[in-house]
């Protein structure tokens, strides 16, 4: 292993700290290294931009461990937010909040010149969470074949009949009258539970019953720009529908860890470094 494995996570997210772990336990400490959006924060950055698009970076940090480009073979990205720095008091709100637009758009402009080596969804802010929203990824999830839950609305219930497997029926207004009242209704996907079937995929990896839909996964992480995604199923009149598309998940499940870390490793190992 040539290059460093990074994982870069919120404090307390127990899912990055086990992958941080297995992949310590698989290519050995000096290769892994957690980051917090702090240290990113305190870091310091030299990033550069040619006119033809190519970058280059390089980030001391608070360690004073330095990185390069070359030094990084794969990176797991679960940044939810990039936090402002620490301002002078008299500081006016404008720059602080110029100060983090700026903090963001370079961490993006980072990851992004990273991508093929990017386990995870690169927003303009720099975080996993962006402009690819749960209705947007359903969609996408449907475009590439899956079976997806339906969404949709009335103008009242009784026009859609009783909610069918893996949806629900949310009044727009506490309104009297029960079912069949004229109130607007949408169709939602099936809140998740803790009992819901799930499907996480890894790369190549596909951690979950339904191996037929590997294909359908595949195209899915080209759409959405990231090889690591998990799908949550409720059962359907025909099979089980998709009701969510997790772009962060949460990796509380040991085979999901393990998928994960494996996924870095490939990234890492890859010449060509493409990513699915």
């Amino acid at each position: 292993m040539s290059g460093k494995l990074l994982v870069l996570a919120p404090p307390g997210d127990t899912g990055a700290v086990a992958v941080a772990r297995q992949l310590t336990a698989r290519v050995g400490p000096d290769h892994v290294l957690a980051l917090t959006p702090a240290d990113l924060v305190r870091a310091r950055w030299s990033h550069r931009v040619t006119a033809r698009g190519a970058t280059s970076t390089r980030i001391t940090l608070p360690t004073g461990t330095v990185l390069h480009d070359e030094d990084i073979g794969a990176v797991l990205n679960r940044l939810t937010q990039i936090p402002p720095a620490a301002g002078a008091p008299s500081a006016a709100v404008k720059d602080l909040v110029y100060a983090r637009s700026e903090r963001q758009a370079l961490a993006a402009s980072w990851l992004l010149s990273l991508a093929p080596r990017v386990a995870g969804l690169i927003s303009a802010y720099g975080t996993v969470h962006g402009p690819v929203s749960p209705t947007t990824a359903l969609i996408h999830a449907e475009r590439c074949g899956l079976p997806v839950a339906r969404r949709g609305g009335a103008t009242r219930s009784g026009l859609i009949g009783r909610p069918a497997p893996g949806e629900r029926h949310v009044p727009r207004l506490a309104w009297p009258g029960g079912r069949g009242s004229p109130v607007p209704v949408d169709v939602l996907p099936e809140q998740q539970t803790a009992d819901c079937e799930r499907l996480l995929r890894a790369g190549d990896h596909i951690i979950g019953g339904h191996t037929g839909y590997a294909a359908h996964c595949r195209r899915l992480a080209g759409e959405l720009g990231t090889p690591l995604f998990e799908l949550r199923l409720a059962p359907g009149p025909g099979g089980p529908v998709v009701t969510d598309v997790n772009l962060c998940p949460p990796l509380d499940d040991d085979r999901h860890v393990a998928a994960t870390a494996a996924l870095l490793v490939a990234l890492a190992e890859q010449p060509t470094r493409r990513q699915a």
